[in-house]
């Protein structure tokens, strides 16, 4: 399938799990008439789920697409692609390997469509929430969104960020065993990821020239060494590095610290060594409009802070704030 360039960014959704919130809150976002005139916006997802999940939207605002070689987009219209084949009845609510297969399908042809060479119009991708589990049945060795685009896009380091209103984090470790972060964390790896976030630091805070701390790994910095020597050996000498790149970044800080500094406005971006360390402040900061971003692809991905939610699904009450935020960060990561 090879999609026609545009005069406006393309943004190319994928559904989620149909049986979670994510085509609910992907519709209540594109209710917007202000969103809708930002970028031409592409749901790639199952026609019948979409059908039935309008939110308010007239089906006559939506262009169903045939599964064709060629697509020709409207600028004006929601333009829904089908990976096919069409799903048969989904329970909301209840996940099945037959639906996670259409939500690893969706994926993968957004990840065609952004990846496009002949398509020259500014693209990004925008996740809906999955079913780990349920992929991994199918699709085993799935670990998650931002490690099955590292793949497809052949990237050698990518950075998960999550992003929010007040300050925002980047977890050095992501979905690994909590005993194994010591073992993975390295110097390369610190600064690496470091030089990711310099290089993307407009985008994430959205200011000129935010701070970004580093977090570190042990209690109280380690205290010299006596309760670990992380900070010593790894974490003080990537920061002193990264520093040659962009000077307004301190670190090694307690990660009991940094916190209220991000807080209090004092730090802009927290650089944390593993998953809970950043993400337990964040969500209970930015639940409701926090937005995961994926830097070092080669392409521009965003998705919600929140996952399928299938205690909710089908009920028509699931808050789209974060979808609807994370769809103006791709639009404006594209126009940079």
């Amino acid at each position: 399938m090879r999609i026609s360039p545009t005069n406006k960014p393309q943004i190319f959704i994928t559904m989620g799990d149909p049986a979670g919130i994510g085509p609910e809150v992907i519709m209540k976002t594109m209710a917007s008439p202000a969103i809708r005139r930002l970028a031409v916006f592409v749901i790639i997802a199952d026609s019948g789920v979409i059908k039935k999940n309008p939110a308010g939207l007239s089906l006559e605002e939506v262009l169903f697409h045939p599964n064709d070689q060629e697509v020709t987009l409207d600028e004006e219209r929601i333009n829904v692609l089908d990976p096919g084949p069409e799903l048969g009845e989904i329970t909301p609510g209840q996940p099945t390997d037959e639906g996670a297969r259409k939500a690893l399908d969706c994926i993968d042809l957004a990840i065609r469509a952004a990846g496009d060479p002949e398509n020259n119009t500014p693209k990004a991708i925008v996740t809906a929430p999955v079913c780990k589990e349920a992929i991994a049945n199918i699709h085993p060795g799935f670990i998650g969104h931002t490690e099955y685009l590292q793949n497809a896009f052949s990237s050698e380091l990518v950075t998960m960020v999550m992003v929010g209103k007040t300050f925002s984090v980047v977890p050095v470790t992501r979905h690994i065993p909590l005993k194994e972060v010591p073992s993975v964390l390295s110097l390369d790896l610190i600064y690496e990821t470091l030089k990711q976030v310099v290089e993307g630091r407009h985008i994430i805070s959205g200011k000129e020239d935010p701070h970004i701390s580093v977090t570190a790994l042990n209690p109280h910095s380690g205290e010299g060494g006596r309760i670990g020597r992380e900070e010593i050996d790894l974490i003080r000498p990537a920061v002193d590095k990264a520093r040659s790149l962009y000077g307004e970044m301190d670190g090694p800080v307690s990660a009991d610290v940094v916190f209220y500094r991000a807080m209090h406005g004092k730090t802009d971006i927290v650089v944390g060594m593993y998953h809970d360390q950043c993400l337990a402040p964040f969500k209970m900061v930015e639940f409701d409009k926090g937005i995961n971003m994926t830097l070092g692809l080669g392409c521009v991905r965003t998705s919600p802070d929140h996952g399928t939610a299938f205690d909710i699904a089908g009920k028509g009450i699931a808050n789209h704030a974060s979808m609807e935020e994370a769809v103006k960060l791709a639009i404006r990561a594209v126009v940079v």
